[in-house]
């Protein structure tokens, strides 16, 4: 594995080039294609449950603070070019600029995550409410997971990123976790339209 990552990179005067898709970097979109597959069944059921609900929908008039939740939705969107940055600065054998963007995008993840503990705690209905609630909490709280996870992997590489300036495989993984925060962002926008925006 290792041999085949270090293979796939080469270095250059000032960074380091990437030549093809590394075993890390398929690898990632493979898995990120059954994490697809596992939120495709949770917006199925959501509006599933939904078609065959009776009355209005949400249930109970539920409201939710759509413009205070928009604004956390476009700073982690934003969070996604800078993370994109960082990929381009590495690339570039701008370790120290690498870093300071990886900070920024830690910094705009934990405000999402901080917004989201916010919404939780100031909505006016529970788990056990409703249907709406339920599935509220748990598409919410699954992708608030995978926001944290996100946030760890980044913590991580920013320590790799501190030490021995030769290492080859740093590039693949860097951009194996820019794969994922894209795609944690995009799950994000399709749960803001679900949930706030269509309910």
């Amino acid at each position: 594995m290792t041999q085949a990552i270090a293979a796939s990179v080469e270095p250059v005067p000032g960074g380091i080039r990437f030549n093809k898709p590394t075993m890390l970097g398929v690898g990632t979109m493979v898995w990120l294609g059954s994490e697809l597959m596992f939120f495709s069944g949770l917006f199925a059921a959501y509006y599933s449950i939904r078609a065959n609900a009776t009355g209005p929908w949400p249930l109970g008039g539920i409201k939710l603070d759509v413009i205070q939740s928009g604004i956390f939705t476009v700073i982690l969107v934003l969070s996604s070019f800078s993370m994109q940055k960082a990929v381009f600065d590495l690339e570039h054998g701008r370790r120290k600029s690498a870093r300071l963007w990886i900070g920024i995008t830690m910094v705009m993840g934990f405000a999402f995550l901080g917004n989201q503990l916010y919404e939780w705690t100031h909505v006016a209905f529970s788990p056990s409410t409703n249907a709406f609630g339920s599935l509220f909490f748990l598409m919410t709280g699954l992708h608030g997971l995978h926001v944290f996870l996100g946030l760890v992997a980044m913590a991580f590489l920013l320590i790799r990123i501190a030490g021995r300036s030769r290492d080859p495989g740093l590039l693949p993984v860097m951009q194996s976790i820019s794969y994922y925060w894209h795609f944690v962002d995009i799950v994000w926008i399709a749960l803001y339209a679900t949930l706030f925006l269509v309910h």
